[in-house]
């Protein structure tokens, strides 16, 4: 048996703006208290998920994405805009929304990366590209009508950072929650 890697394509969050969400969810967390709150240590943009992958795969997306991929400026990515999904009757994740200004360097990437794998094997996302930062899963249904007045009242303020990299990040299952460690940082 081998052991495989468990990875995904992201974008990373600036410190600054994990420590602002840090402090937005500790002002969310008494207001659900039973929804399992992410780490904003942790936060990122997912672009791609690849699961479990051997050791030869990860090596040749790595290539693929250093030599396959069009060049694609630096671009400005802004956090604005709590929500939930699939929606506010029945959450079931908490999300700060994200935007690209100008939107096409960031939806191209996005695109270049998804068909780049795909033609190496690895499925396609079903669902479309909805650019988010979880803040937390709901395990119980409950009554979040305060945590929703909450956020509209006091909504996160906005953060704007210029995306000039991305990372192909491991992802370690622990029980305290999931680690995450760069195996490769491709440049724009």
């Amino acid at each position: 048996m081998y052991e495989t890697i468990r990875c995904f394509v992201a974008i990373e969050l600036p410190e600054e703006l994990k420590n602002d969400i840090d402090q937005y969810v500790t002002q969310l967390r008494p207001l659900a208290p039973k929804v399992k709150w992410v780490k904003a240590a942790s936060m990122h943009i997912t672009l791609k998920f690849l699961g479990n992958r051997s050791h030869a795969v990860v090596d040749a997306v790595i290539e693929s994405l250093l030599t396959g991929l069009p060049d694609t400026p630096p671009f400005w990515l802004t956090v604005s805009g709590f929500g939930a999904f699939p929606n506010e009757r029945r959450p079931r994740v908490f999300w700060l929304g994200i935007r690209s200004e100008p939107r096409e360097p960031f939806y191209a990437l996005q695109a270049a990366i998804e068909e780049r794998l795909e033609r190496m094997g690895i499925e396609r996302e079903q669902r479309r590209f909805s650019p988010h930062l979880t803040l937390g899963r709901v395990k119980f249904p409950q009554d979040f009508t305060s945590l929703f007045d909450f956020a509209l009242r006091r909504p996160f303020p906005e953060y704007s950072f210029k995306v000039n990299r991305f990372v192909l990040m491991r992802s370690f299952l622990k029980p305290q929650g999931a680690e995450y460690r760069p195996l490769h940082v491709f440049s724009l």
